[in-house]
């Protein structure tokens, strides 16, 4: 039987991890050119205590869709894996979930405010 070379998931070393930010409202985030690079999927880490919405477009950054309710879904301490359609741009947004929240006791106040809360993006090739 032949060796396959078929894998899963294989880090792209030539494509850097990509942070975005995460909180209330999607920030717009530049996704590098993969053109050439063998790219053809990517991991989600998802680091927060809370869940997240991730979508990616084309065009520029004001185009940005709507990202809650929308693309992909990924849980607290999360690593998804998908196949990319090569995005120009990223947003992820912050959702509420009963045991995740993201407001303080008051209900509207952000409950990380001061803190570091971002989703990384890792680039590679697989199946």
């Amino acid at each position: 039987m032949p060796d396959s070379l078929t894998q899963p998931f294989r880090r792209n070393l030539n494509v850097n991890p990509i942070a975005i930010p995460v909180g209330l409202n999607p920030v717009a985030t530049a996704i590098p050119s993969m053109a050439g690079q063998g790219v053809t999927s990517f991991k989600v880490v998802n680091p927060n205590p809370f869940w997240i919405w991730l979508r990616g477009w084309n065009g520029t950054a004001a185009d940005m869709p709507t990202i809650k309710e929308f693309g992909h879904y990924v849980a607290p301490g999360a690593t998804d894996l998908n196949r990319t359609q090569m995005p120009q741009w990223i947003a992820a947004q912050a959702d509420d979930e009963p045991g995740f929240p993201i407001y303080a006791a008051d209900g509207t106040t952000w409950l990380y405010n001061g803190k570091r809360t971002r989703v990384f993006l890792i680039y590679g090739s697989g199946a």
